[in-house]
């Protein structure tokens, strides 16, 4: 059946000599695999700098059921975006959300907030022309309410968030799997914010850091099911 629907490029596998298997969170299938032929030839019609990772593209294909990899017949980028492939800044915050995308979001299911929630990160992030050292903080804290253990409770003065429950708690419970007081209220910021004030909200830097750390370690406990996370010590290094 020829389909059509919007996706998200996640990552890409070199197969063969000229072919590609790109790796695209769709808004109407969830995660797909796409076999792409001819694209790293000068003459393919869908070309490499059109599957960057998070690449917004409208799709054409085949759908098949109970195939794991389907046909493409159209592809273009829309909108094209103008400069996460080409500033060093926003391509290391790109690859780092294309690696948590690739991590927590494996299910073949429509999801339409989901994909909008990418789809708006995205195009924030593209646009931004100030600072970009909250982006990683908020689209980690944001997509966990998707993914099924964004945090609960409220924040004061004497709590702390623990990790383990996903729970601001009393600090007089705190254990070593919880934020530290800082970071806990910088987490409660995060919560209540958008992206049209993202760039207004002041991390120090090595709060930022050791913040980026920790929600990490949040993921590792609730949503990444045993994978690991490779591509922050990049984006720690080039944001500091």
């Amino acid at each position: 059946m020829l389909t059509k629907t919007r996706g998200i490029v996640v990552r890409n596998t070199n197969f063969k000599d000229n072919s590609v298997i790109s790796h695209i969170y769709t808004q109407d299938y969830g995660s797909q695999s796409f076999m792409l032929h001819g694209v790293r030839n000068q003459k393919g019609a869908i070309r490499p700098s059109h599957i960057m990772p998070l690449s917004l593209v409208d799709l054409v294909f085949y759908k098949k059921d109970n195939t794991g990899i389907q046909q493409i017949k159209e592809l273009r980028c829309s909108p094209g975006l103008q400069t996460i492939h080409f500033d060093i800044l926003k391509n290391s915050v790109a690859l780092f959300i294309a690696e948590i995308i690739n991590a927590t979001i494996p299910e073949e299911e429509q999801n339409e907030d989901l994909f909008l929630f990418l789809e708006q990160f995205i195009q924030m992030l593209d646009l931004e022309d100030e600072r970009i050292g909250n982006y990683p903080i908020y689209f980690l804290v944001h997509l966990t309410r998707y993914l099924g253990f964004y945090p609960k409770g409220q924040y004061n003065e004497n709590q702390v968030f623990n990790l383990n429950e996903g729970l601001f708690i009393d600090q007089a419970y705190e254990h070593i799997n919880c934020l530290s007081q800082e970071m806990s209220k910088s987490l409660w910021q995060m919560l209540h914010t958008s992206t049209s004030n993202l760039t207004d909200i002041y991390f120090p830097r090595i709060v930022r850091g050791n913040l980026l750390d920790r929600l990490l370690l949040y993921y590792e406990i609730h949503g990444l099911h045993g994978r690991k996370i490779k591509s922050h010590k990049v984006l720690r290094e080039v944001l500091s």
